[in-house]
């Protein structure tokens, strides 16, 4: 469980104010922070991770407190178990994939390492820098390197607003599956509905650094998307051909490689 109360004074859209927040993050949920521009989504993941410091606060995380600003606690980034995914991927551009990973990796960890790799899709480019990459696997890079050091709590902030649409659907899935798996606390700022709906388990609605509402997404609503039937590289027209129930797409998209049967996709014209 994590619990933060947060106060900081903000320059937003509509004028000067307070953010004052207060959140509680159930272990292992997803939550995403939604709201107009400017209504200090990012602000709380800054604060979370230690990269601003509230004028009035607290975080506490499990039975470890992170932040108290009372009792003057304020534990630097470096010292939280948190993982951050930025909008740029902010990769080395000297060091190859498996370097960039292994660079944030705890002492004796290759087998967590390789594991990762294996889990993101990022075998075939282990060697490579992130100038040969493209957007879709930087993020899978950035999203290794965040994980690998076992967060827990994973900052998400637009993880796929840089990315065309095919990277973005074949990210969504990789991203959810290694929430999962890995067990992490996960909170996801996005602008875009397709992803919330695709990821999130709770939504949180930000305003003028306040919260309007909160609600979760129920479980038993239906999915949305279409879930891929076939998936395969037609070498005659060398593009990616993919099927669903309803339809056959067809591009020259590297980043469909990653896709596989079962996966859902989210189309829009």
């Amino acid at each position: 469980m994590i619990q933060a109360e947060l106060t900081l004074p903000r320059l937003f859209t509509e004028g000067p104010g307070d953010l004052q927040v207060q959140l509680t993050l159930p272990t292992g949920s997803l939550t995403a922070l939604v709201g107009p521009s400017g209504s200090g989504k990012t602000t709380i993941l800054r604060l979370l991770a230690g990269l601003e410091t509230p004028t009035q606060g607290r975080i506490a995380v499990d039975e470890q407190t992170w932040l108290d600003t009372r009792q003057r606690i304020n534990q630097r980034p470096q010292d939280r178990s948190i993982g951050y995914v930025f909008q740029d991927s902010a990769l080395f551009p000297n060091m190859t994939v498996r370097e960039n990973i292994q660079f944030v990796a705890p002492p004796n960890q290759q087998t967590l390492v390789s594991e990762l790799i294996e889990q993101t899709g990022l075998q075939p480019f282990i060697d490579q820098k992130p100038a040969r990459l493209s957007g879709g696997q930087q993020q899978r890079v950035a999203l290794a390197r965040a994980l690998v050091r076992r967060p827990k709590l994973l900052l998400l902030d637009e993880p796929f607003a840089a990315l065309d649409s095919a990277s973005a659907q074949a990210l969504r899935p990789v991203l959810l599956d290694l929430h999962q798996r890995w067990g992490t606390t996960t909170v996801l700022v996005s602008h875009h509905e397709a992803d919330v709906q695709a990821l999130a388990d709770r939504i949180i609605h930000l305003d003028q650094g306040r919260i309007r509402s909160e609600s979760l997404v129920d479980a038993a609503a239906p999915i949305p998307g279409e879930r891929i039937e076939r998936i395969y590289f037609d070498q005659p027209s060398q593009q990616w051909i993919l099927e669903t129930a309803k339809t056959q797409l067809r591009a020259d998209a590297p980043t469909w490689q990653h896709l596989k049967a079962g996966d859902r996709i989210y189309i829009s014209w």
